[in-house]
């Protein structure tokens, strides 16, 4: 008997043209959710952890803006903020800022603007400038003690000027006291932040000398450029207690 062989079938068409069009669509699906991504993650990591800045003005110098042995008016290093250290996470606070920690922050009357100084008062302290030198008076020092600042140069030193604020400073709870480390070209707690008299009396309304820590963006952390200033932003508190 003869085995009847298969009958050849003719081969499928493929509907190119839809197949092509849903290759497509899920081409740029997986880039626009790719795209979501790393957007998302960007600006998780810039609101919640870290954040570029770059300095401007001399208010801390030598600190930073201090280029071929003088102070610069202009835009300086861009360094990196810790954003993350002073975080508050479904109420849990992550870490408050420390006396001797560089700032980045808004002043109480200008949320648009940035500021960058040296936290020196902490909540419940109170501050008196006394000869040109920072006291501290707090649970622990009742009598007060001066205040060892090492990273002023020679022309800062011993030379903090009260100006319209006063010369005596009682840190509110969850507030803070700051001043540039160039304290003869700082606007700072001393002057309520403002540059000119006529943004209003210090201390009254929005002129307030102290930070709150909603106004505090983060801490000064890693100086990235220029290359030769590469370096890690110490808090000079935390080494002398090393």
């Amino acid at each position: 008997m003869e085995e009847s062989l298969p009958k050849e079938t003719a081969p499928k068409k493929v509907a190119k043209g839809k197949n092509q069009s849903t290759v497509k669509i899920a081409f740029w699906f997986d880039i626009l959710l790719n795209l979501i991504i790393i957007i998302g993650l960007v600006f998780i990591i810039r609101t919640f952890i870290i954040s570029p800045f770059q300095v401007y003005g001399s208010s801390m110098c030598d600190t930073f803006n201090y280029f071929d042995g003088r102070c610069n008016n202009g835009y300086g290093e861009y360094i990196i903020v810790n954003k993350f250290g002073y975080q508050n996470m479904l109420g849990w606070q992550v870490g408050l800022p420390q006396r001797g920690d560089v700032v980045v922050f808004h002043p109480p009357h200008n949320d648009s603007e940035f500021f960058i100084k040296r936290v020196i008062g902490l909540p419940g302290e109170t501050i008196k400038i006394i000869d040109n030198k920072i006291f501290i008076f707090n649970d622990e020092n009742p009598d007060g003690f001066e205040l060892d600042e090492e990273y002023l140069n020679l022309r800062n030193k011993d030379n903090t000027v009260p100006r319209e604020a006063g010369s005596v400073f009682e840190v509110p709870e969850g507030s803070y006291f700051v001043l540039g480390d160039n304290r003869t070209g700082s606007s700072d707690s001393r002057s309520c932040f403002r540059e000119s008299v006529n943004q209003g009396k210090c201390g009254e309304g929005r002129n307030s000398p102290y930070l709150t820590l909603d106004h505090i963006e983060g801490k000064a952390a890693i100086v990235l450029w220029p290359f030769t200033k590469l370096s890690v932003i110490y808090n000079p508190e935390y080494q002398a207690e090393m």
